[in-house]
Formats: C-alpha cells, sequence, structure tokens
C-alpha cells in the first residue's frame, strides 16, 4: 500500500471515528456491511466486524441507540453514557480501517485519533443540546436528534466514497460547532457584563 492509500484509509478513520461522536454503533454498522460486501479491507484484528452476528448486533444497537435518542429525558441519560461509548466507538472505527503499516502502530493511531476527534464530535454535542434544550424545553432535541441521524450515515457513506470530502465537511463543522457553543457563550457573557454595570 502506497502513502495516498495509507492516508486515504486514515481520512476514512478519521472521519468514521468523528460520527460515533453523534451516534456510537451508525458507523460500526456501515464500517462492518461495508466490510461484508467487500467494498473495504480492515485490520486483520478487526475482522470479526464483518461477520453476522456483529452486523446484527451493530444494526439492533443502531436502532435502539436512533429510537432511544428521540425520547426527551433517554437523550439526556444517552448524552452521559455516551460519554465513555462514543470514544470507544471512534477508537475502534479508526482502528479498523488503518490498514497497510504496522498493526500496533495503526492501533495506536487508530486510537488516539478517533477517541480525540469522537470525544471531540461529543463534547459540541452535548453543548448543542443544551442550547436547544434552554430554547425549546426539550421539544426541540427530536428534530436536532434526526439532523443528527442523517448527518451520521450521509457523512459515514461519503468517507467511503469521498474521504477527502467526508474529512473537509467534518472539519468545518468542528470549527462552526466550537465558533457556535464558545463563541456564543462569550458573546453572553459580555452581553451580561454590561447590562450587569450601573448606570449613573
Amino acid at each position: 500500500m502506497d502513502a495516498m492509500e495509507i492516508i486515504l484509509v486514515v481520512l476514512m478513520g478519521f472521519s468514521l471515528a468523528a460520527t460515533c461522536g453523534l451516534r456510537a454503533f451508525l458507523p460500526l454498522l456501515i464500517i462492518s456491511i461495508a466490510a461484508k460486501a467487500g467494498y473495504i479491507s480492515l485490520m486483520p484484528t478487526f475482522d470479526w466486524m464483518m461477520s453476522w452476528p456483529a452486523i446484527i448486533c451493530f444494526g439492533t444497537a443502531t436502532v435502539l441507540e436512533i429510537l432511544a435518542d428521540k425520547i426527551p429525558a433517554v437523550d439526556h441519560v444517552l448524552d452521559s453514557v455516551g460519554v465513555f461509548i462514543r470514544p470507544t466507538a471512534g477508537a475502534i472505527a479508526a482502528s479498523s480501517m488503518i490498514t497497510g503499516i504496522d498493526p500496533l502502530l495503526a492501533l495506536v493511531i487508530g486510537i488516539i485519533m478517533g477517541a480525540t476527534v469522537a470525544g471531540l464530535v461529543q463534547t459540541i454535542k452535548g453543548a448543542i443540546r443544551l442550547l436547544t434544550s434552554a430554547f425549546t424545553g426539550g421539544i426541540g432535541n427530536p428534530v436536532v436528534s434526526a439532523v443528527e441521524d442523517g448527518a451520521t450515515a450521509a457523512t459515514g457513506v461519503i468517507a467511503l466514497i469521498a474521504p477527502y470530502v467526508s474529512a473537509a465537511l467534518i472539519i468545518l463543522g468542528i470549527l462552526f460547532g466550537m465558533w457556535f457553543v464558545f463563541g456564543r457563550g462569550r458573546r453572553r457573557g459580555k452581553h451580561h457584563g454590561l447590562s450587569a454595570e450601573p448606570q449613573s
């Protein structure tokens, strides 16, 4: 495998790991189905992901996660548990995709990159959910959840077809999310600070 092919699989792993920050199991299901169909190759350690039991488990977990995330209160529980599950899923997604280099090095890169990007996306997602809950009283969260479902599925498929495009979209999305969440917080802080100043 040449350098270009290695870059492509790393970008695939990066993109799929990032989507794990939104949905833990859907990206793993996409990887499993693609591997089963022979569209992609997995690191030998993760060949179990293309087995029918793995596909059924990921498929069932995906359906349950998507449905549960539409229920107010339950979605908050999922987000709390997701702090641990989604970075782990991201590490698995990234590590499984990186082939063509030393397996131990691929595993280390996958774990660090996958867990980090999935955790970052999970953090931004949680912050946005807090904002939508505050503005809509939780009513708008199912709509946001449906958007996340679509974004996860679309980005996961694009990652396999056009890794450069998916990676660019994810980086832009992360930058926009950080600006929206943290930039908004700073603006609100400044606004409250000004409003709290005593008038002469």
